[in-house]
């Protein structure tokens, strides 16, 4: 696919990633890998061509705005993606309860407690 304009770019980009944003949402793990390829593809792109299109004075303003809003939407999706691992998390720690590893080391709440030496510690008032 060739794209000349930031604007065929852009286009591009953004129909690729509100499917990658959709598909996240509604969990569809079978596209997701081909998606976030083609998406990291047109990325690649992208910043290929970017250099030369300040050079000849493409990249003005819009295109810009273009580029926040992409960050923005990323860091929806993003957050989308660690949500729906931490439900994954969650759900293969209920089913192979032995996979969990503590935190901390010790078997209280927060860690081993004190280690007794033999001495009284000091108390200053």
């Amino acid at each position: 696919m060739a794209h000349l304009t930031p604007d065929s770019y852009f286009d591009a980009l953004e129909a690729h990633f509100n499917q990658l944003a959709v598909a996240v949402a509604a969990g569809d793990i079978e596209v997701l890998p081909s998606l976030s390829e083609q998406v990291q593809q047109l990325s690649v792109e992208l910043t290929q061509v970017w250099q030369q299109w300040q050079r000849q004075g493409l990249a003005n303003a819009i295109v810009n705005q273009r580029v926040r809003s992409l960050a923005e939407g990323l860091k929806v999706v993003r957050a989308n993606l660690l949500r729906r691992a931490m439900l994954v998390e969650q759900a293969l720690n209920l089913v192979v309860p032995a996979s969990v590893e503590p935190t901390y080391a010790g078997t209280g709440a927060y860690g081993a407690g004190p280690k007794a030496s033999g001495r009284l510690p000091s108390v200053a008032a």
